[in-house]
């Protein structure tokens, strides 16, 4: 009778000693900065344990899979995500400025790091259950970023609201990235979006 194969776990990165979670925190960086130079489903494992100067089997050792290793990069990727003085120090004084601003930050992103959204796209469907964990942490981390800029909005209607735009976000995001649409266009459904969830803001 066929058994099924058993994707081991992989070590949780606070788990490590610090020379271990040095050495892993250099590989996924190694994983990002090849997506500045090369697109997502010509990189090989092989190619970021050259950038990152360590064996093969030392990513493996951290990783199960490629989905796996940029799961944990588009999560580490994200931690830059977050509310910000505006630029000049412009005040963000409602929950329609502060989610406006805040989605217009992750198209620019997206923008810069295309490829990123490439393996965003793909990571949503991976079926190694290390990736979908992380991918699932990467998701929470962006929720999260955008409720907490809805101070005043009851509360009631937070979660349908990051979930309508979170939607909107991701459905242009990806017809931008198969060239149906501009950059441009891209934020203004956002803005049209936050115009009508948040009417009057």
């Amino acid at each position: 009778m066929p058994t099924r194969a058993i994707t081991k776990a992989a070590p949780e990165p606070d788990d490590l000693p610090p020379n271990q979670r040095e050495r892993r925190d250099r590989i996924v960086n190694a994983a990002i900065a090849l997506l500045g130079d090369e697109e997502y489903e010509k990189i090989q494992i092989r190619d970021v344990a050259e950038r990152a100067d360590v064996a093969l089997a030392t990513v493996y050792r951290y990783f199960t899979s490629k989905e796996h290793l940029y799961a944990a990069a588009l999560l580490e990727w994200s931690k830059t995500y977050e509310l910000r003085p505006a630029p000049g120090g412009r005040e963000l004084a409602s929950d329609a400025d502060r989610l406006r601003y805040l989605l217009e930050r992750a198209a620019r992103a997206f923008e810069r790091r295309p490829q990123l959204l490439r393996a965003e796209m793909v990571l949503e469907n991976s079926a190694d259950p290390n990736a979908q964990a992380l991918f699932d942490q990467f998701a929470q981390r962006h929720t999260e970023v955008l409720s907490a800029a809805l101070r005043d909005t009851p509360p009631d209607r937070v979660a349908a609201i990051v979930e309508t735009t979170n939607s909107v976000l991701a459905t242009k995001l990806r017809a931008w990235a198969r060239g149906r649409c501009t950059i441009k266009d891209v934020k203004t459904s956002l803005d049209r979006t936050v115009d009508l969830v948040l009417p009057g803001g």
